[in-house]
């Protein structure tokens, strides 16, 4: 049997290069959305109550991209969180308040409003 196409050299290298750049693209992508979602995070998890004295400050440490498509995306984080008790008359920079760091995680969705990635729900366990 003859073969009626066979693909040159140049064909393959350009299929090559172009498989590559669309990887490429994709990571670069997820990597943009997980340092949005890491963002996002530590602004849900970052608060000052004052009526009780309650300080709240984050720090992320992951963010994982669970499912994406071409409209939505659902990004899972995760990082540590340090709640602050300032006791009543106490300036927020006393060395007396009360401090402990907990583990925090949330599920954000986000949405694609044309080039860029909004925040549409935040879900915490």
């Amino acid at each position: 049997m003859e073969a009626i196409f066979r693909p040159s050299k140049w064909f393959v290298i350009f299929c090559g290069i172009l498989v590559a750049t669309w990887g490429i693209l994709q990571y670069v992508s997820n990597l943009r959305l997980e340092r949005e979602a890491e963002g996002v995070g530590a602004r849900v998890f970052t608060w000052f109550w004052p009526g009780d004295n309650w300080l709240s400050e984050a720090r992320i440490t992951s963010a994982s991209i669970e499912r994406r498509t071409e409209t939505d995306a659902i990004v899972k984080v995760k990082g540590k969180q340090v709640l602050t008790f300032f006791a009543r008359g106490q300036d927020r920079n006393d060395k007396t308040a009360r401090s402990e760091t907990v583990d925090c995680s949330a599920t954000l969705t986000f949405y694609r409003l044309s080039n860029n990635w909004v925040l549409g729900k935040v879900e915490l366990p």
